[in-house]
């Protein structure tokens, strides 16, 4: 056996074992090497009722924050073509947008919101809390959606005044900045609601549909997409199961929020996306611009940085150092749904993991395939 075959054997060999002792119900992975995808698959089941089907590399699975990273990818498209700077304020083109303390957002930028250094807290919950099918996922007990809206202080009236994302940039008024502009990290998903929203009122064009023809299509990603019932209707399409019982959990649907983590795609597909990253593919954005994104910007907060003292955050991506190389992920999670895309760039490496139950083993595998790559250059 060839040594390359004997590597990627040994990954099945240990993704096999991992989910059978985590008694998981189905992971979907891919491996892209130099400028190809070396391994392509999938382990477990994508559906378990009313029958199993199995998962694999071209199962549609939720990715939820990883979405991110396409908001962040577009507006780097309109920074290309000079229609915005990062360092322009929000309210230069969305002059609705503003805090209690409007001196201070006023002088928020794109780059704080890409960032996460705006000084919005991190628990605001609007972006979540509109999803079409909140009171299903809030339903464990006859009182648990109220005890969501008290946890967020929101009320049912104002969730439901959400028809628009320009209705999330307003509503951003209620916000008090908990740190000072630029001064500090938090991660706040719903701010990449704004983003969309001032993509759009930029290019006069729905964001999901820039994504298709200038992001999907150009890379050839062509099981990635916002549509819910497309992805529904699939066949091939992932449900997600919660604990020990496998409890299938209400499917993740927000067309709103789509750009904080409502989009699907599959491993093969996002392995096309790292490859982009990877090799600085100038066709969707230019080099130097596709590195400023991967370039840290803050230190991430405590319970970001996993015992990491460097973790830091760029624009949409994570970075750290692992055995010495440098690291540049991004991942995602709600419920059952668990996602993970990570480079090492010095080796021209990429992993990408998703999972449809709850766990941790997504970084678990994607630490053990990078610690196989590492070795062998010994």
């Amino acid at each position: 056996m060839n040594r390359s075959k004997y590597k990627l054997n040994q990954i099945t060999d240990y993704i096999n074992e991992i989910i059978k002792n985590q008694q998981g119900v189905g992971l979907s992975v891919a491996i892209v090497k130099d400028s190809d995808i070396i391994y392509s698959k999938g382990f477990g089941y994508s559906q378990i009722q009313p029958v199993n089907r199995p998962i694999d590399g071209e199962t549609l699975m939720s990715i939820q924050s990883i979405s991110k990273n396409f908001m962040a990818l577009s507006i780097m498209q309109l920074v290309e073509k000079n229609l915005i700077s990062l360092d322009h304020t929000i309210v230069k083109y969305l002059p609705y947008f503003r805090t209690k303390n409007k001196e201070h957002s006023d002088t928020i930028t794109i780059r704080h919101l890409l960032s996460h250094t705006a000084g919005f807290p991190s628990n605001l919950g609007i972006a979540n809390m509109i999803a079409p099918n909140v009171r299903e996922i809030f339903s464990d007990t006859a009182t648990e959606f109220q005890e969501a809206l008290d946890y967020y202080n929101l009320t049912e009236e104002e969730i439901s005044s959400i028809q628009t994302r320009d209705d999330i940039t307003k509503w951003f008024k209620k916000v008090e900045l908990e740190y000072p502009v630029g001064m500090g990290w938090n991660y706040c998903t719903d701010a990449y609601v704004i983003l969309a929203d001032l993509f759009e009122k930029v290019t006069g064009y729905n964001w999901e549909t820039s994504l298709r023809d200038e992001i999907l299509t150009p890379l050839n990603m062509n099981r990635t997409t916002s549509n819910s019932r497309i992805v529904e209707k699939d066949k091939n399409s992932a449900r997600y199961y919660l604990g020990q019982d496998k409890i299938e959990t209400p499917f993740p649907i927000n067309p709103i929020s789509a750009p904080i983590g409502y989009l699907y795609s599959t491993a093969n597909d996002l392995g096309k996306y790292i490859l982009f990253h990877l090799n600085k593919e100038s066709k969707v954005l230019r080099s130097n611009l596709i590195e400023k994104m991967q370039n840290p910007i803050h230190l991430v907060s405590e319970e970001w940085r996993f015992d990491s003292d460097i973790r830091s955050y760029g624009l949409a991506w994570f970075t750290d150092k692992y055995r010495g190389f440098r690291i540049v992920e991004h991942g995602g999670g709600q419920l059952a749904v668990r996602s993970l895309m990570s480079m090492v760039p010095e080796l021209n490496l990429g992993v990408v993991v998703l999972l449809n139950f709850d766990g941790t083993i997504h970084h678990d595998i994607c630490k053990k395939i990078i610690d196989i790559f590492i070795d062998e250059r010994g």
